[in-house]
């Protein structure tokens, strides 16, 4: 029984062998050289540098964009701050207004208090830390944009609490907190006076016979819309600007795009700025304060995963592989043409 079982395995070999289209020359028949050796192994190098290259892209990370336009214009939108400001709290009045309407739009959400502008040592070691993140980001954003959406880093979203209070009374204000706001171009501005409203129009009152010195020096911590996300990096944040001058008026022109990152919905912003001190005589006209011009972007962007399928590698690394032994076959063949027309000489 065994040997008959041997017998028909021997014999479907050979019928298998008689199937074999593939044309077959004997050893003594076949001619090695130098010159097509060295062919051969630059050509399983090449395969090996771009099948390496390729399985390593395939477990790489990769984001591709998309654009469509923003439908949801009657939600609402958050406007997240948290700014120091070198002056007193009692001094100045933060507030948004839109272009809907002369009022201001409600500060409920929003805390002023009472501080120092000086970090301590520690918060100051945070910030140099963060801002220098920031501002790598800023600076080589095309180079990172792909491993940004994808990692989402954990940047340290506060400087964290004082571990001690200087002796001197608090010589600043923080401002933080968030606006409930329309879909719709309008400001945050930070100006001196506290804000009023009178008949549709809107005032900042200030103490005339006060002996108020401006300052808008000012630290940004988060200026950002939408959900606080690890996903978007903010153009303003950990921003510092410092100004020896009592009319110095700050502008940053701010545009808001609606972002859906791995279908998470927030919103990434582009900002210009611009400060210039304020010289009536020199046809500078303004008023000295912090002023945020903010527009929303009828677009919105999708940020999604673009990583291919196991079986879309295999394709690609079988068309590689076949591509390369196809071309060094025609360069060998070229090769051989030529050198049998040079020996025929």
């Amino acid at each position: 029984m065994l040997r008959r079982r041997k017998e028909a395995i021997s014999e479907a070999i050979k019928v298998t062998k008689n199937l074999d289209a593939f044309p077959k020359l004997e050893d003594d028949y076949q001619e090695t050289s130098s010159a097509r050796g060295t062919i051969t192994v630059i050509v399983l190098s090449v395969i090996i540098v771009l099948v390496t290259l390729n399985i390593r892209e395939f477990f790489s990370d990769k984001v591709k964009y998309s654009y469509e336009v923003d439908f949801d214009y009657e939600s609402k939108l958050k406007l997240n701050v948290d700014l120091t400001v070198a002056m007193s709290c009692n001094d100045i009045g933060a507030d948004v207004m839109d272009k809907s309407s002369r009022d201001i739009i409600s500060s409920e959400g929003i805390n002023m208090e009472d501080t120092w502008f000086e970090l301590s040592p520690r918060q100051q070691k945070q910030f140099d830390y963060i801002s220098q993140l920031y501002e790598t980001i800023r600076s080589d954003f095309h180079a990172l944009h792909s491993s940004l959406w994808n990692s989402y880093s954990k940047i340290p979203s506060s400087l964290g609490p004082r571990e001690v209070n200087p002796s001197r009374s608090p010589d600043a204000c923080r401002v933080h907190g968030t606006y409930e706001l329309s879909k719709i171009a309008g400001n945050f501005h930070i100006i001196i006076g506290k804000s009023v409203s009178f008949m549709g129009n809107h005032a900042h009152m200030v103490n005339l016979f006060g002996n108020t010195k401006a300052n808008f020096s000012h630290r940004i911590d988060n200026f950002s819309f939408g959900e606080n996300s690890n996903l978007v990096h903010n153009a303003l944040n950990y921003d510092l600007k410092i100004t020896k001058s009592e009319k110095t008026s700050y502008q940053y022109f701010v545009s808001v795009v609606s972002t859906e990152v791995n279908s998470i919905k927030t919103y990434q912003y582009s900002v210009t700025e611009k400060h210039r001190d304020i010289d009536h005589s020199k046809n500078s006209h303004g008023t000295p304060g912090i002023l945020f011009k903010y527009d929303i972007s009828p677009l919105k962007v999708k940020v999604e995963k673009d990583n291919m399928s196991l079986l879309e590698l295999a394709i690609l690394l079988i068309g590689i592989i076949g591509g390369i032994f196809a071309t060094s076959k025609m360069f060998n063949s070229l090769y051989q043409s030529i050198k049998d027309f040079l020996v025929s000489f």
